[in-house]
């Protein structure tokens, strides 16, 4: 009785695929699943033309939720807004560090893909203005809240090149470890997730360049050169003030440990890459953000 009862339940079962199987009972005018794909834009071919080919870097601009973080509430980046900030990226990024040691370099080492977010991510510790991966990712937020029409330098840097500077010495530093020194330097005052509760100034009279750099010793040295680099001197030299006699000697002594590090391990004067950078951002201005 339990064969017979067993093949039953088989044909029922096969009744049931031939009949899914059916064409004329398929809605094919209303399937749930798309057909089209998204077309080729201008922008994709000119990412295509400057970022794919000579760097080996893939932009995406369109909100993609397999490289989200689900508990996000984001939103897409905007398509003019992400034209002009991907100029920007090349100009005062990218071809910085082709200017200081070769583009050769710059692809070896630069993340493959650079996501485009159009608003700001929120966590527990506070707003997060990009995101790094492995050194092989970085998120950009808050590309909606670019004015084309007036490019503030200063944002550009809080939102985006601090960050990407920031990330890219990461990189850097998993490549070719520096001093274990610095990470005495400062070993008790660091405050891990706390950091984002420390005011600019208790951080600086701490001997720290930021609030994050006393989240712990590797963001306090990516922080230094990052601050570095996208300051001019007097608003580096502005910091150094106001740490004052306690934390100006102890920033100083971090920044030599940082300065002969790109020095040493890469060959980068950390002068001549600001100077770079400060020339190529007072070149934005200058640039076409719109046309591909």
């Amino acid at each position: 009785m339990k064969k017979y009862f067993i093949y039953a339940c088989l044909l029922l079962v096969a009744g049931c695929f031939v009949s899914c199987n059916n064409d004329e009972d398929i809605d094919t005018k209303n399937s749930i699943f798309g057909s089209t794909e998204e077309g080729v834009t201008g922008f994709d071919e000119w990412l295509l033309s400057n970022y794919i080919y000579p760097y080996n870097v893939q932009v995406k601009y369109r909100l993609d939720d397999t490289e989200t973080e689900v508990t996000y509430d984001l939103v897409p980046a905007d398509y003019d807004r992400s034209v002009a900030l991907m100029k920007i990226v090349k100009h005062v990024w990218m071809e910085a560090y082709d200017e200081i040691w070769g583009i050769d370099m710059t692809r070896t080492y630069v993340p493959k893909l650079i996501q485009l977010i159009g608003n700001v991510a929120y966590t527990e510790s506070g707003m997060i203005l990009g995101q790094a991966e492995g050194g092989l990712k970085v998120t950009l937020f808050r590309v909606n809240e670019i004015n084309v029409g007036s490019i503030s330098a200063a944002q550009l840097n809080e939102f985006y090149f601090k960050t990407m500077h920031h990330e890219f010495t990461h990189i850097l530093n998993q490549k070719k470890a520096y001093d274990p020194a610095y990470d005495r330097i400062s070993e008790s005052d660091y405050v891990g997730s706390s950091w984002y509760q420390v005011r600019l100034n208790d951080a600086l009279a701490k001997g720290c360049i930021s609030p994050y750099a006393m989240d712990r010793a590797t963001e306090d040295f990516a922080e230094m050169m990052s601050i570095y680099v996208t300051n001019t001197a007097a608003a580096w030299e502005s910091r150094l003030a106001t740490a004052g006699a306690t934390g100006r000697p102890i920033l100083e002594k971090k920044f030599e440990i940082v300065y002969n590090y790109m020095l040493d391990s890469w060959g980068v004067d950390l002068d001549k890459l600001r100077e770079i950078v400060q020339r190529r951002q007072n070149e934005i201005s200058k640039l076409d953000l719109s046309t591909l």
